[in-house]
């Protein structure tokens, strides 16, 4: 499902599909200014269109480039950003001449950044922030850095609008190849923004993805992986019930570290090579409520069960894919269990312990 804010710049209508957006700037394009947000959300909040912007998705990067007297600073920067950062890793991204006084880029995920809601907002300024220091960006604009999650872009293919006479330029927000921003002038370019072009083709960016969870983890001190074995998985489950870590990273997921009495309850059923279904259910609960990959939570279950025959489909022979229980827990999704039903079940033996 598609779910996007339209502006003129202001935010006035929401677009549910891309159909919807295009309906909306075939209304405004070369009377006002168009743009929509960079981010879809899962879930708008009120007929305004103002998004639940803790939903967004994550799945990629914006950068926003603007100098006010001097867009070939600009040009330079972009320039500079691609040679150090996205040559070497091998990332194309996706560029824009907006028309007025700067570029817009994007470097797109492979798949949507897994980080909880909180976790997005300034998740994505401090990593922002981090590549401007680190790359010396002068021209990229502290506001996109600030508004995160929340920015508008200027919707490629429409026309700009002079913001002294309300009226269009000549100049149109265009796509531009990576082989265009590094080899043509200026002027060349503007040249290029008489009239729409063809959209670029998104190439998505596992390693792009990777950067910015690992800066992320590092920043935070956590311990992360590219591996989501079963034994690295146990491994941070350890350090989670000391206390030493307050999320997992397994892959291109941040996972939340489930509650202290759960963690000790795996842990101690790794140890004696069995479970029951009873605990399996609240292990199976938590790690669900906690986003968990099925995958991964079946990849637990492989190291509590020492022999195969005996796994009663908590996971599978082949570790891509679940374990039958899983799948079907998941279908029938519920919630973690309370603190009250944890003690009451015998699963949390500690009476001080703090899994409300």
């Amino acid at each position: 499902m598609y779910y996007r804010e339209f502006g003129i710049p202001a935010r006035i209508a929401r677009a549910y599909t891309s159909e919807e957006l295009e309906e909306h700037v075939s209304k405004y394009n070369g009377i006002k200014p168009c743009y929509t947000s960079v981010y879809c959300f899962d879930n708008m909040k009120d007929i305004e269109s103002k998004a639940n912007y803790e939903s967004a998705v994550i799945n990629g990067i914006w950068f926003d480039f603007d100098h006010n007297t001097d867009v070939n600073k600009c040009l330079l920067d972009i320039r500079k950003f691609i040679r150090k950062y996205c040559n070497p890793r091998k990332i194309i991204p996706r560029l824009y001449l907006t028309g007025g006084k700067g570029f817009q880029m994007n470097i797109d995920f492979k798949t949507p950044l897994e980080i909880s809601d909180s976790q997005k907002r300034q998740g994505l300024r401090e990593y922002l922030t981090h590549l401007k220091k680190e790359y010396k960006l002068k021209t990229l604009d502290q506001a996109c850095i600030n508004n995160s999650v929340a920015c508008l872009r200027r919707i490629p293919n429409t026309q700009y609008i002079s913001k002294l006479t309300g009226e269009p330029t000549g100049v149109w927000c265009i796509p531009l190849s990576v082989d265009e921003v590094m080899t043509l002038s200026i002027e060349e370019i503007y040249g290029l923004a008489m009239e729409p072009r063809d959209k670029p083709t998104m190439v998505r960016s596992s390693r792009a993805q990777r950067d910015m969870i690992d800066y992320l983890c590092d920043k935070a001190g956590i311990e992360h992986t590219i591996s989501n074995s079963g034994d690295y998985l146990l491994e941070k489950l350890r350090e989670s019930s000391m206390g030493s870590i307050k999320h997992i990273y397994s892959k291109d997921r941040l996972y939340k570290a489930p509650r202290e009495c759960i963690i000790k309850l795996m842990i101690n059923n790794v140890a004696k090579g069995d479970s029951n279904y009873e605990e399996n259910k609240a292990i199976v609960a938590e790690l669900l409520n906690a986003n968990w990959a099925l995958t991964d939570i079946s990849a637990v279950f492989r190291f509590i069960y020492n022999e195969p025959a005996g796994n009663h489909g908590w996971y599978n022979d082949d570790p891509t894919v679940a374990g039958r229980q899983i799948i079907k827990f998941n279908e029938n999704f519920g919630l973690r269990y309370r603190s009250e039903t944890l003690k009451e079940r015998n699963l949390c033996k500690n009476p001080n312990c703090p899994c409300i």
